[in-house]
């Protein structure tokens, strides 16, 4: 006589294939999710080597505009030293023409070091855009993956389902109910076997008695510990 559980045994095993296909259902968004993150990381970078690189831009600007504004500070100094009536005055725009100097040539300093760091942003923005175009290219790939993966799980679902219908509609059907409540219950096992006089739900180890219970075709035993139904094949 063959024991009743085991047609739930086959039943149990549709229905952990079926939760593996439905997790990983859900968890493809997910997986979407990260490699979309991904994106956006590369996408930040790239906008913030461009910032930076229009920053030093305006800076030089900026000290271009400073430098335009000195020079012309010299001419005028110039062209009043020309009309200048005393020593006195000559000297002292001749000091106010070596300031300007001074300020202009401080100032081209800093439009050397703003050029050097331009250079610097410029290569940081191409690294940055091959990044971008890699992690485009691998994004896109990867999820075109994820959705021929997610229509084959769904597929391979619907024709466990009927599958799992088919077997169920072959045990018994007050033994399905318990079956299915306990499967909701443990959410892993609800049949498990008995190995060496142990419950391979909990592994505790079980009475005599229950293990000798456990042969009888006729009769449904539970672990003492856990609840499960056992089954001694």
């Amino acid at each position: 006589m063959a024991h009743p559980l085991e047609a739930l045994l086959v039943l149990q095993g549709k229905d952990r294939k079926i939760s593996r296909l439905q997790r990983e259902i859900r968890d493809i968004p997910v997986r979407k999710a990260e490699v979309e993150t991904q994106l956006e990381h590369a996408k930040t970078k790239l906008a913030a080597a461009r910032e930076a690189q229009m920053k030093v831009e305006s800076d030089l600007k900026q000290l271009e505009i400073e430098v335009e504004a000195h020079r012309e500070k010299i001419i005028r100094y110039k062209q009043q030293q020309m009309e200048a009536k005393t020593n006195d005055q000559y000297r002292a725009l001749l000091h106010e023409v070596a300031a300007e100097e001074k300020n202009i040539s401080e100032l081209e300093d800093s439009e050397i070091e703003l050029m050097e760091q331009l250079d610097v942003s410029k290569k940081a923005i191409s690294e940055r855009e091959a990044e971008l175009k890699e992690e485009e290219d691998g994004i896109r790939e990867e999820q075109e993956m994820l959705m021929e993966r997610l229509a084959e799980v769904q597929e391979d679902l619907e024709e466990l389902k009927t599958e799992r219908e088919r077997t169920a509609s072959n045990c018994e059907g007050s033994l399905v109910k318990k079956y299915e409540r306990l499967y909701a219950n443990k959410r892993d096992f609800a049949v498990v076997r008995v190995e060496n006089s142990h419950c391979k739900g909990c592994n505790m180890r079980l009475p005599p008695q229950v293990v000798n219970d456990s042969l009888n075709p006729a009769k449904l035993v539970v672990c003492n510990y856990c609840g499960r139904m056992l089954v001694n094949l």
